[in-house]
């Protein structure tokens, strides 16, 4: 709940909304009577008036001051004149039921004097409106019953109102009561929580009176522990002549570790180069067969350049004998042209002699020229094959000189392993040194933890004592863990 909350601001409030809402249901159902014609303009302003300027006064006083006690005066005589104005003013006897709601907002402030005011304004206001219809219109025999039932519903609803006021303000009463007894029932409480807490005070003190002998037990122990350190620096002395050695005998690793990187290459240049040489033999091994081979190539086109020169010669003496015949065939196509004048028959069988033998020449010139073509190609490839004979050859050579190099650079290599060797040899003879000069510091490092061990035994005493004082300190606090159940309240 808010600090800042106020129960009488709260109560104005909530009547205020619920006359707020009593007033705004009957304008509108009065406006809608305007609206029908039931009421007239006059009636209908003063009706406004009396429902509506009581709540607007009672919001400005709440504004001004939310716990304002005049809010429910106000409340009370403004919605009674709209009350007296509204059943004095009509036919209807259900108009007496406005006032049901306003007895539930007055119950809000739980007076029972105002609601007996109240409920007996309404009550005597609907007992004259009666009287007066009575008197004045009279009532027939079945509005009697009307009225009757008018009356009563006033009357008890308003009785009610009182009555449930009365068990409001009871019950509440009844609750404040419960609350002064328990809040005295907290005051005893709190009275044994002092008087726990006396008891707590004197464990208290003990407790510290036990502090302070673990104090004197812990000043042992610093004593013990400063022996201890003592001992630590020989031991870490120790460690540093140890860690010196350590160190030379790192280096000594480490000139181990370089000589043997030292053969680790050297061995690694040497496979590289017999890997070199492998290769390069295999390199002058596939030379030598290309160079078989382009001879055994050239060979063979030597001995098909002697065949082509066969069929040239053959061809030669062809195209030889053919022009023989052409020359003769010529001479006889010359005398037979002379006999025969002008008849000319001898002449055309020459003629087709001579295109035959043509014929052949041709033929014959055609292969001719194929033979000397492939002659032509024969011999660049006599040439290609006499070239990569020469270029084998060439590297051949190269490939012995470099094969005689990497075997010369194998036996300079072996030699280097050797020498490696021997600086290998040395450096583990000095670390055996070093390892000797370990062994004596280890054993010196054995006695001072001999010693470390008889400080801890001290200590180990003095921890008893800790542990002794630990358990009366425990047995306290459940003394105190007792007291403080005591502060316990039950409801």
């Amino acid at each position: 709940m808010k600090e800042n909350f106020s129960e009488k601001g709260y109560i104005n409030h909530m009547a205020l909304t619920g006359h707020t809402i009593i007033g705004t249901v009957l304008f509108a159902a009065y406006g809608l009577e305007l609206f029908k014609g039931a009421r007239t303009p006059g009636y209908f302003a003063v009706f406004s008036l009396l429902c509506l300027v009581p709540v607007i006064a009672e919001w400005l006083l709440y504004r001004k001051n939310p716990e304002d006690g005049k809010i429910m005066y106000i409340m009370g005589v403004g919605y009674g004149v709209l009350y007296m104005f509204a059943i004095y003013t009509t036919n209807s006897l259900l108009t007496c039921t406005y006032a049901f709601p306003m007895f539930m907002v007055i119950v809000l402030y739980m007076n029972v004097r105002f609601c007996l005011l109240s409920g007996g304004w309404v009550f005597l206001g609907n007992v004259i409106c009666v009287v007066r219809d009575f008197a004045t219109t009279g009532y027939a025999p079945k509005e009697i019953a009307d009225v009757e039932i008018r009356l009563a519903a006033v009357l008890v609803t308003a009785a009610f109102m009182v009555l449930a006021t009365v068990a409001v303000k009871k019950v509440n009463s009844v609750k404040m009561e419960k609350i002064g007894l328990q809040t005295r029932e907290a005051k005893e409480a709190a009275g044994q929580v002092l008087s726990a807490s006396g008891h707590m005070i004197t464990d208290i003190e003990r407790v510290a009176e036990r502090m302070g002998t673990l104090g004197e037990s812990m000043e042992q122990i610093k004593t013990s522990m400063n022996e201890i350190s003592a001992g630590s620096l020989e031991s870490a002395d120790a460690i540093s002549r140890q860690t010196q050695r350590t160190e030379t005998i790192q280096q000594h690793i480490g000139s181990v570790k370089d000589t043997t990187a030292g053969i680790e290459e050297n061995m690694r240049e040497t496979a590289r180069r017999v890997e070199t040489g492998r290769q390069q033999m295999e390199t002058l091994g596939r030379q030598v067969s290309d160079s078989a081979a382009a001879s055994h190539r050239m060979q063979e086109r030597m001995k098909e350049l002697d065949a082509n020169a066969q069929q040239m010669n053959t061809i030669i003496e062809t195209i030889t004998s053919v022009a023989n015949s052409t020359g003769m065939l010529a001479l006889n196509a010359s005398i037979e042209a002379s006999r025969a004048g002008e008849a000319g028959r001898g002449f055309a069988v020459v003629a087709s002699e001579i295109s035959a033998l043509a014929k052949q020449t041709k033929t014959a010139s055609a292969n001719i020229t194929g033979l000397i073509r492939r002659i032509s190609e024969a011999l660049f490839e006599v040439a290609s094959a006499v070239d990569v004979v020469t270029e084998n050859n060439e590297a051949n050579a190269q490939s012995t000189r470099a094969v005689t190099e990497n075997f010369l650079g194998i036996a300079q290599g072996t030699e280097a392993v050797g020498r490696q060797t021997g600086a290998l040899m040395s450096a583990v003879e000095s670390l055996a040194l070093a390892n000797a000069d370990i062994v004596e510091n280890i054993q010196t490092i054995s006695a001072i933890t001999e010693e470390v061990s008889a400080h801890a035994g001290e200590t180990c005493s003095a921890c008893e004592e800790n542990a002794a004082l630990v358990d009366s300190v425990t047995g306290m606090v459940y003394g105190l863990n007792s007291e403080a159940k005591k502060l316990q309240v039950h409801p």
